[in-house]
């Protein structure tokens, strides 16, 4: 039983560190794989991840500006 709360604690331990080297590319690939699905909602939130990361990402601005548009929000 110790085994199985040792594994839950490092598992709780990696997860964060993983999600952190997340990169502003593997976003807005991310975002462009949600797009491509029509889950624009989704998508928007993966591109304002990546210009979290990189607020000078040009093309995740304009993908996301996109995915906007075919929401119908256009403000």
């Amino acid at each position: 039983m110790r085994l199985v709360y040792a594994f839950f604690i490092l598992l709780l331990i990696l997860i964060p560190s993983v999600q952190c080297q997340q990169t502003a590319e593997g976003w807005f690939n991310k975002g462009k794989v949600l797009s491509n699905q029509s889950n624009y909602s989704e998508a928007i939130i993966a591109y304002d991840e990546a210009i979290k990361l990189n607020p000078n990402y040009a093309t995740a601005w304009s993908s996301k500006g996109i995915a906007r548009g075919n929401l119908g929000k256009v403000r």
